[in-house]
């Protein structure tokens, strides 16, 4: 699952972060991917000074939290035998 998630933010900075379960960290890394790609061109390339170290950067930001994710296993004990609360 790791190694699909880093070659999915290869292609598309923020996918894998998606895949890997951290939806914020990827609508983040797509958001300044996004922003540094309209100003590189949308601004004739006089953006590109800004535009390109964003879009590096959320790249980079991605595979990292692609990469360097872990999964832990998480134990809930349930306590059955309770008494009821006393008023």
């Amino acid at each position: 699952m790791k190694a699909f998630a880093v070659v999915a933010n290869l292609s598309i900075p923020g996918v894998g972060s998606f895949i890997v379960g951290r939806i914020g960290e990827g609508i983040a890394q797509i958001f300044i991917w996004g922003i540094g790609f309209m100003l590189t061109v949308f601004t004739l390339g006089f953006g590109a000074v800004i535009g390109v170290p964003l879009m590096v950067g959320a790249w980079i930001w991605g595979l990292v939290t692609a990469f360097g994710y872990e999964q832990t296993q998480v134990t809930v004990n349930v306590n059955t035998h309770s008494e009821p609360p006393k008023s």
